[in-house]
């Protein structure tokens, strides 16, 4: 399936209120007139062939699962990761690379703020769209005043080397297929359990005292952007003070996208994300030399847009072996992890 994808450039600039009161005054001092001139933001909107929002969460096939981001100025700016301000006065605010939704329903990324009045020579944004592929814009400006009444932009916008004779560019893509999460750290936001056995309240106890809880955090490594069944990895599990407490190697043992899910992959937990915010599921086995784990990962999409974990962990085996003489029918462990980094 191809992608097109819409990328405009908002540019313009706005004449503040004057300093005094009258506009007659105004007339007769025209170097008292303040210029306020609009920030510039790069708006991109992303379809395939027959017109679906491949940036609206409740899209199948959407390309949200991708680690989308954009590079300026030797900076990397993840989509909805907030940058900080660069300037002490309000000029402009560098937002970074943001997923929003408009009054109409689309959804967009959105690049900016870059200050307005500045001059820009050969910049450079380079698209980095998570699956291996990407895109750079080359943009100048400068501003000239003629008069102190009337400034004038020059502007020029390249695409891939390309002069476009407008601020709009139409890209023809492929999306990625699986979630791209090399180098991504997680913060469990939610932990649950659920035991059914004679003695819950010893098992509970246990749980409780282990390490993962809410507030700890976990890290994902992969030597590629985009992860395939087969692939392996190193799995971290960070404590609540940010310490690496258990690193161990991870592998891939399956990928299975929404649409192709079987009831057996449900059935294995007692709760699961609402339908419609799923992306896939995936099975993970990780070795730390002679322990093997083995979890049921749900990959989601909140409706707020932040890329979020369903982690659960079939522990039965382990506390029949912990607790011989009792009897325990299921012990199932779920996580919650919210991308932030």
């Amino acid at each position: 399936m191809k992608t097109n994808v819409l990328f405009s450039l908002l540019i313009g600039f706005v004449l503040c209120q004057a300093l005094f009161s009258s506009c007659s005054e105004n007339e007769e001092n025209p170097d008292d007139i303040i210029w306020d001139f609009a920030p510039i933001n790069f708006t991109l909107s992303v379809q395939d062939e027959q017109g679906n929002d491949l940036l609206n969460p409740q899209t199948e096939g959407n390309i949200l699962n991708q680690d989308i981001k954009a590079i300026y100025q030797e900076k990397t700016y993840r989509m909805d990761e907030l940058a900080m301000p660069v300037t002490k006065a309000y000029m402009a605010i560098l937002y970074g690379l943001r997923h929003v939704e408009t009054e109409d329903g689309r959804w967009l990324l959105r690049f900016g703020e870059l200050q307005g009045e500045r001059t820009y020579d050969n910049e450079t944004i380079t698209l980095d769209w998570g699956d291996g592929t990407s895109d750079v814009i080359t943009f100048s400006s400068r501003l000239t005043w003629n008069s102190p009444e009337d400034p004038e932009f020059d502007r020029h916008f390249y695409l891939n080397g390309v002069k476009q004779e407008s601020s709009s560019f139409v890209l023809t893509k492929a999306p990625g297929t699986s979630p791209a999460w090399n180098r991504s750290t997680w913060r469990v936001i939610d932990s649950n359990f659920y035991v059914y056995a004679d003695n819950s309240a010893d098992i509970q106890a246990d749980l409780q005292a282990a390490p993962y809880q809410t507030g700890c955090g976990f890290r994902t490594d992969f030597p590629s952007s985009v992860i395939s069944e087969g692939d392996e990895g190193l799995l971290t599990w960070i404590s609540q003070n940010n310490w690496a407490i258990i690193k161990s190697t991870l592998t891939v043992k399956q990928i299975v996208d929404f649409s192709e899910f079987t009831q057996d992959i449900t059935d294995k937990c007692q709760s699961y994300p609402p339908d419609n915010q799923i992306y896939s599921y995936m099975e993970w086995e990780a070795e730390l030399g002679e322990d093997v784990r083995h979890y049921d990962v749900f990959t989601v999409r909140s409706p707020s847009g932040s890329d979020i974990l369903w982690i659960y962990e079939d522990l039965t085996e382990t506390y029949k072996k912990q607790f011989p003489e009792a009897d325990i029918t299921k012990v199932v462990r779920t996580l919650v992890g919210n991308k932030y980094k």
